[in-house]
């Protein structure tokens, strides 16, 4: 077949490729398929299985080549991989990726390369041809449009920084494949380049080669999606960026995590009050103590790029005098109805803990102020997401879907979900500041409909069609004191160090 671009020559392929722009998927198909009949027949068997194949759309009827699961480019002849991701644009008209982009299934059946630049995945992706369509739910996807088609070079396009952080990580993911412990794997262990878990079915496992005993979930390499959000931005338009904490970030023997901490450590001991006089803060506002980190880090903008991009969130936590954590963490609000439907390992909060990572800082109340006692990073490790974790999600999606029982006692509503006290790792509480309820069909000691406060804003809809306010799943603060227990200790021996004048801070 005469193929109407030169498959040896990346350029020509990109040259091709332009010709998407604009186009939807379903323009596409009508390229290829001239009779009408084989066209609506195609169309309605790619609506049937309304999931995933969009690539491969792209492929066979635009490229005109097979697709196949081969581990070489998909352009073998000009080294060319191609990758066809959803984006959206968001009310502020940034960018955002619609997911990860995942590269290539991570081998568990033999050793894997320790040198990235010697690595399958880095022969598979330093030249990709990534496609871009806007992905709108409101619409058909086959009417989705082709925003953006562009050859990308790994070394050449990535600055420097970003490269180093993503050799890191593989690293980081190369290691633990060679340590026998594939099955220890998580999505937040690394910052740019991720291990996502890979299977249609959630109990699958394959064998390691280095550990037969512990089977690991299939993964895949994948660009994670904040990643891949800032570089989307970058493609359409070059936007203003954060600034970096670290201006040249060089591979030596500390990782990035490390190198962070080791700046952060300087402040130890270093009350608010001083902190905020040191940096010239007057705000007051709740995510004080970020600023504070941030100003630390030597960043004065609203996030660090390299967070950013790595989707790190800065959680502030602080231990009473009594070494009590009082606040559980708070997490992004959720639909309900949308709740119930889900299978854990495919469900926003699996999701969110398995590719998040989280950068904790401490502060210990002294006297009238709090005094910055330490940092840590840390992950959900995944046997306590897959296990603790899935056990306590399914005890609330189980009190959604049997029906919310609600009772008014002293002018106050309260329900009967499983409380903190009911859970080890996770619990479920409002996230609005204020209540707002809409209760007609659920049991309540009440003659008349219940109705409260700003529904709109505040309420969320029950499978029943009652509302009740906006919930979210919060890290019980027990469990948040143990993650952090260690930071208790480095102050005690920072302060018995201080007496002797080798303190840390």
């Amino acid at each position: 077949m005469n193929l109407p671009y030169d498959k040896t020559c990346p350029k020509s392929i990109e040259q091709y490729s332009q010709k998407l722009i604009n186009h939807s998927f379903r323009d596409v198909l009508a390229w290829y398929f001239k009779n009408q009949n084989e066209l609506e027949n195609k169309i309605k068997e790619l609506n049937k299985n309304n999931k995933g194949g969009l690539g491969n759309l792209i492929e066979e009827y635009f490229f005109l080549k097979k697709p196949d699961n081969k581990a070489e480019a998909d352009f073998k002849e000009a080294g060319v991989e191609l990758k066809v991701t959803p984006y959206e644009i968001k009310k502020d008209g940034s960018y955002a990726a619609g997911e990860r982009l995942v590269l290539s299934m991570i081998p568990y059946d033999k050793n894997i390369e320790k040198e990235f630049f010697e690595s399958d995945i880095y022969d598979k992706i330093k030249l990709m041809l990534l496609i871009l369509y806007l992905r709108d739910r409101e619409i058909p996807r086959l009417d989705y449009k082709i925003g953006l088609s562009k050859l990308f070079r790994l070394v050449k396009d990535l600055n420097k920084n970003d490269l180093n952080i993503i050799i890191e990580d593989y690293n980081k993911i190369s290691q633990k494949i060679q340590d026998g412990l594939a099955h220890k794997l998580s999505e937040g262990d690394t910052m740019y380049l991720g291990a996502c878990t890979k299977s249609s079915d959630s109990s699958k496992t394959k064998e390691q080669y280095n550990n037969i005993k512990n089977p690991a979930k299939p993964r895949a390499f994948s660009l994670k999606t904040k990643f891949m959000s800032n570089l989307i931005n970058n493609f359409f338009e070059k936007k203003e960026e954060n600034e970096a904490i670290f201006k040249t970030y060089k591979l030596d023997n500390q990782t990035f995590e490390e190198k962070v901490i080791n700046k952060l450590s300087k402040f130890y001991g270093k009350d608010e009050i001083w902190l905020k006089d040191k940096f010239k803060i007057t705000s007051k506002a709740k995510h004080l103590y970020s600023i504070l980190t941030l100003q630390m880090l030597g960043v004065k903008s609203d996030n660090a790029l390299e967070f950013e991009k790595a989707g790190i969130e800065i959680k502030a936590i602080r231990i009473e005098e009594n070494g009590k954590i009082i606040e559980s963490m708070s997490f992004p609000s959720f639909k309900i109805k949308e709740f119930v439907k889900e299978s854990f390992e495919e469900s926003n909060l699996y999701n969110f803990f398995s590719e998040s990572k989280f950068l904790f800082v401490c502060f210990k109340k002294t006297g009238e102020t709090y005094k910055f006692i330490g940092a840590k990073f840390w992950n959900m490790p995944t046997d306590i997401l897959e296990k603790k974790v899935k056990k306590e999600w399914n005890l609330y999606q189980k009190a959604f879907r049997y029906g919310i029982e609600f009772q008014m006692i002293n002018n106050k509503v309260y329900n009967n979900l499983p409380k903190s006290s009911d859970t080890k790792i996770i619990h479920i509480r409002p996230h609005a500041i204020k209540s707002a309820y809409h209760i007609i069909n659920s049991a309540i000691n009440t003659q008349k409909p219940f109705i409260k406060g700003n529904l709109e804003r505040d309420g969320d809809t029950l499978p029943n069609g009652d509302i009740m306010t906006k919930q979210c799943f919060w890290l019980n603060n027990d469990f948040v004191a143990s993650l952090v227990s260690e930071l208790r200790w480095l102050e005690r021996l920072n302060f018995l160090l201080g007496l002797v004048g080798l303190g840390l801070g």
